[in-house]
């Protein structure tokens, strides 16, 4: 078969090599989101005669305490995180 310019075989390299660390930034910020919904979702299972100081009262069953918002703020600081990861690791695969 002959060999025709410009053109690539199929089982030819084709320039960047992705790894699984291939950039340290991309796995830092997954794992920093990870630990943070983690430990926001373990903040929010905290009981609620532990949970501090009272914000909102709805009825015997419902209420809002400040460690309630700490939980929330803390695991979307995380999905935050995680998506930077995301799109940094989109960002590297395209350049």
């Amino acid at each position: 078969m002959e060999e025709y310019p410009g053109r690539e075989s199929a089982d030819a390299p084709t320039g960047k090599r992705l790894t699984l660390i291939g950039d340290w930034r991309v796995l830092a910020l997954s794992l920093a989101g990870l630990l943070f919904i983690l430990l926001g979702l373990a903040v929010l299972l905290v009981p609620a005669s532990q949970e501090g100081t009272l914000l909102l009262y709805l009825d015997p069953n419902h209420a809002l305490h400040w460690l309630d918002v700490a939980g929330v703020l803390v695991a979307g600081l995380g999905v935050v995180l995680a998506w930077l990861g995301g799109m940094l690791w989109q960002k590297t695969l395209v350049t």
